[in-house]
């Protein structure tokens, strides 16, 4: 019996724009391989290029430059903790959503390690002072600060959290232990992070819940 071909199924081939996307994933994660593997020196557009399969020329014409190229992986790696972040506090306010925060890193860490491992690399050059990423790792930082400093405030005015608290140094240290937390990783990932988040999400509940709540929970 004879087939007519002509109604047979083929392949669909990509469009423009699925040909970009899918480049755009493998160049980031080779980006980001090299990054954790080779550092930030060894991170070239070259480099990116041989590790996805593409051109050299390709990835200099999507990132126009190595800070490009960086603020793209930052971006890119910020963006999935924002929404990390968003699912795990929903519309939770004060020590819920901190302490929600502190899940999301422990998680993130031990889902993801490659990704958080060169955000973090690239924070940490941003330090230099020839760096062109630095204004990106800064507005990062900020928009964390004032996450926190808004669960903080909306957590006072509902009287869960501590209102002789100022709101802005409880994200900044909050901010800063995070970092800290996930720094002593980078270089040491023998870490205990499962006890060091546990602990962080005991000390927020001590120093943010207020005086007569704590006595109540301490009389039952």
């Amino acid at each position: 019996m004879s087939q007519n071909f002509s109604n047979v199924d083929r392949p669909r081939s990509r469009t423009q724009a699925e040909r970009a996307a899918l480049s755009d994933r493998l160049m980031t994660e080779a980006a980001i391989r090299l990054l954790v593997t080779q550092g930030v020196g060894g991170t070239t557009l070259k480099a990116i290029g041989e590790e996805s399969g593409y051109s050299r020329g390709l990835a200099t014409h999507r990132f126009g430059s190595k800070a490009g190229l960086f603020r793209h992986v930052l971006r890119h790696v910020s963006a999935e903790w924002v929404t990390r972040v968003e699912q795990a506090v929903g519309d939770q306010i004060g020590i819920d959503a901190l302490t929600a925060v502190v899940d999301v890193q422990y998680n993130f860490i031990k889902d993801a390690p490659e990704k958080l491992r060169a955000m973090y690399i690239l924070w940490m050059a941003s330090g230099d002072p020839a760096s062109e990423f630095k204004t990106n790792v800064a507005d990062v930082h900020r928009v964390q600060r004032s996450d926190v400093q808004r669960w903080v405030e909306t957590g006072q005015k509902t009287g869960i959290v501590r209102r002789q608290l100022c709101a802005e140094r409880v994200s900044e240290q909050f901010v800063a232990l995070l970092l800290g937390i996930t720094f002593q990783w980078l270089v040491n990932p023998q870490m205990p992070l499962f006890e060091m988040h546990e602990a962080l999400k005991r000390e927020i509940k001590f120093l943010l819940t207020p005086p007569d709540k704590q006595a109540r929970a301490a009389s039952l």
